[in-house]
């Protein structure tokens, strides 16, 4: 009789409780985290070039402050933390740009709150080699162009590419730099007026850029007005002939396919514009080192066409572009530890030692002998000799002491590229931390700083975490040994770059002309390179105007420069300039070391000058004023 009640029991109890389970499992998480990665969004990287990751996570909990951290698999640390406040009911978008020398198929995204993970993501990479070209397509057809993949637009060289994701889309032109190729198909309309700016600047450092046309062009690319090399009307073409197409790729066929010819926009040419063929349906104008090429038609009809991968493999040509951050960190070249001359990390001039070693002996020996002689008290050697030679160590290490010195310093070495007529320029910047003693320091950086995580040493690139956020980018205790050096590397747009202003006239044999400096400062050691030929024209004082003149058949830089020393400044310039330009180090695959010495642009004429003061600002525990350095300008010159 007392067996029923106890399971009626039971049934109401498991009748009471499998709604509460029920509505717990329908109970969505407090925290929710969505990341999207590469150009692709699918994990797609170029090896040692910025890649942007964005993430998107919500808290429907509690308030919360952690860091969203980025660790590549295999790793022990993160390679990147974003600080980031969640209030009760808050959802935020985070945009992280990433750079890794490995060749990584995992990475995982932590939200750590208090030292413990709260949520995390397991991501899948897709790594590119280095010495492959990128081309990035930015289109709603995800079909568009890949019969690429099948050619070589740079020969010996694979091509791959991707189909960017129009929410990675970045505002940073250097997010762009793993890109050889850029096709802007149907989705140009969608970009902001900060990504067509970083975009461009990437065209100007030599990205290519290729617009399609179409029906619809007239409303879609009037945001890219100012760069293509042609300007719209309302108005389309009919029945255009395509045989000019069909020489360009040197494949026939076209014209059977579309039968009754192409619809182009009508377009007229810009001054300095390149018509490819014979009927202005691809056209072409450099801007800056790069090229903006313009199809009056719609990229997709050709995808019918056998002959559309020869088309682009003749006409799509990456050159070699300066890719100074890039270069240095694929090789983990430190180019600021080569041509740094500062005084404490040089050993003592062998005369000091050579007298602190002689004394020594003689005041342990000798001296000591014949004073416990002269005193009678030989039996005193046990407590002098020991003595002597503590103050001897305490005495060695004072004048170490005194050369060291007691405060860290900073350096930089900053190589900053602009444009005549073009406002701003880009920095990539090497800072060191030099250290009297082991302590660690905490490093500050402009919010729009990218700082690789890892310092150059003994041609290693060790890791280091960097930290962002909306303060800003920062590297918090950074150990540094005594009287060592730790070198970082940093990218970062300038607002400002020295303002000049040239005529230059190209005739048999030379190029010549004036160029003058229309900035507020001096630029130092000024010179005029075109390839591997090079005038020195002086220091140019504020609105100088100095006449140059190339003979073209002299190749004498950077071999001109090699050898000259700058004893008086903190680094030796002439060192700087010839590991730049003495062999190809921005050719496809790496270096060529075999290669032509000079500017990678055979044809463009640049001004090389110095500023005698940094370019970015660094701030060590908070303080921005011990920062001491120079600034290489690379300028090229219009004509």
């Amino acid at each position: 009789m007392l067996r029923l009640p106890r399971i009626l029991l039971i049934l109401l109890a498991l009748f009471f409780l499998l709604p509460v389970g029920s509505l717990a499992a329908q109970t969505p998480p407090a925290l929710t985290l969505d990341v999207l990665v590469g150009y692709d969004g699918a994990g797609q990287y170029h090896v040692s070039h910025w890649f942007p990751v964005r993430m998107v996570v919500a808290n429907d909990g509690g308030d919360l402050r952690g860091s969203l951290e980025w660790t590549f698999a295999g790793e022990r640390e993160p390679a990147f933390r974003y600080q980031i406040d969640l209030p009760r009911g808050a959802r935020k978008e985070v945009f992280l740009p990433i750079v890794t020398n490995g060749y990584h198929r995992v990475a995982e995204v932590h939200l750590v709150v208090d030292g413990r993970s709260r949520i995390s993501q397991s991501v899948r990479l897709t790594p590119i080699d280095t010495s492959a070209v990128l081309v990035g397509v930015l289109s709603s057809d995800l079909t568009l162009l890949n019969s690429l993949s099948s050619v070589e637009l740079v020969p010996g060289y694979p091509t791959y590419l991707s189909h960017m994701h129009r929410d990675l889309v970045p505002d940073d032109a250097m997010l762009f730099d793993g890109l050889d190729v850029i096709v802007v198909h149907d989705l140009g309309a969608v970009l902001n007026e900060r990504q067509r700016a970083a975009l461009t600047r990437w065209v100007q450092l030599g990205g290519i850029l290729l617009v399609s046309g179409g029906p619809d062009a007239y409303q879609t690319t009037t945001v890219w007005n100012d760069l293509l090399p042609v300007t719209l009307s309302t108005d389309l073409r009919s029945a255009v002939a395509v045989d000019g197409l069909e020489r360009l790729a040197g494949v026939r066929g076209l014209s059977t396919v579309v039968q009754q010819g192409l619809t182009a926009n009508a377009v007229d040419m810009r001054p300095n514009a390149i018509n490819l063929d014979a009927a202005n349906l691809i056209t072409s104008i450099e801007r800056g080192s790069g090229q903006v090429l313009f199809a009056a038609f719609d990229l997709s009809v050709l995808r019918v066409w056998s002959g559309e991968a020869q088309l682009w493999e003749r006409i799509l040509v990456p050159e070699p572009r300066m890719q100074m951050a890039f270069s240095f960190r694929s090789r983990t070249d430190n180019l600021l530890r080569e041509a740094l001359q500062l005084e404490a990390l040089n050993l003592p001039a062998p005369l000091v030692i050579f007298c602190l070693i002689t004394g020594y002996i003689l005041v342990i020996g000798p001296l000591n002998f014949l004073v416990l002689r002269r005193m009678r008290r030989i039996d005193l050697a046990w407590i002098t000799t020991p003595a002597l030679v503590a103050f001897f160590l305490v005495g060695s290490y004072a004048v170490s002491f005194l050369l060291r010195g007691t405060q860290p310093q900073v350096v930089q070495l900053a190589l900053v590229q602009s444009q005549e007529g073009v406002a701003g320029g880009h920095a990539s910047a090497f800072v060191g931390l030099f250290s009297p003693q082991r302590r660690s320091y905490d490093l500050s950086f402009a919010p729009q700083a990218l700082v690789s995580p890892g310092s150059f040493e003994s041609y290693s690139f060790n890791p280091v975490p960097v930290t962002m956020g909306e303060a800003g980018v920062q590297i918090p205790d950074l150990l540094v040994d005594v009287s060592s050096l730790r070198t970082l590397l940093l990218e970062q747009p300038v607002e400002k770059a020295p303002t000049v202003t040239s005529q230059i006239e190209r005739v048999a044999g030379q190029v010549r002309g004036n160029i003058t400096n229309l900035s507020g400062e001096t630029l130092y050691a000024a010179q005029i390179v075109r390839g591997a030929t090079m005038q020195s024209v002086g220091d140019l004082v504020p609105g100088q105007e100095v006449d140059f003149n190339l003979p073209l058949s002299m190749q004498n830089f950077p071999d001109y420069n090699y050898g000259n020393t700058d004893p008086e400044q903190i680094f030796n310039r002439a060192l700087i300039i010839y590991n730049l330009f003495n062999y190809d180090r921005f050719s496809f695959g790496g270096p060529n070391w075999s290669g032509a010495q000079g500017i990678p642009e055979p044809d463009a004429v640049y001004l090389l000058a110095w500023s005698m003061a940094p370019a970015l600002e660094v701030a060590v525990d908070g303080d921005a004023t011990m920062q001491q350095g120079m600034t290489l300008h690379l300028i090229r010159l219009e004509g």
